[in-house]
């Protein structure tokens, strides 16, 4: 009896938390406008290598990296888009996502 109690239990758990992200489906129209955006950031971010590169702040050659990486990412963001998906400003490796590195302290 308490076998089939759990079993039924789990069961149920794992379909409500199953239909909850079958709720949460992206709405095309927002979509939309997070695509428009996104090309909107990555075309600033190339003028400011470019605006970078035009004062003196970086050298040719760290400029074609940096806008190479921007359009990695770009090519990235969109492959997202087109699945559906947006993952953000990232893939959270950044300060305070790291697993390996402690917590910042306050003292």
């Amino acid at each position: 009896m308490l076998r089939k109690f759990a079993v039924t239990s789990l069961t149920v758990a794992f379909l409500a938390l199953g239909a909850g992200t079958c709720l949460a489906a992206p709405d095309p129209a927002k979509l939309d406008e997070l695509k428009a955006l996104n090309q909107q950031m990555f075309t600033l971010k190339k003028q400011m290598v470019d605006k970078q590169l035009e004062a003196g702040l970086l050298d040719q050659e760290k400029a074609a990296k940096i806008k190479t990486f921007i359009e990695e990412r770009q090519k990235q963001v969109e492959d997202d888009f087109a699945k559906g998906q947006y993952s953000g400003f990232g893939k959270k490796h950044g300060h305070g996502f790291s697993k390996t590195s402690p917590s910042p302290s306050n003292s």
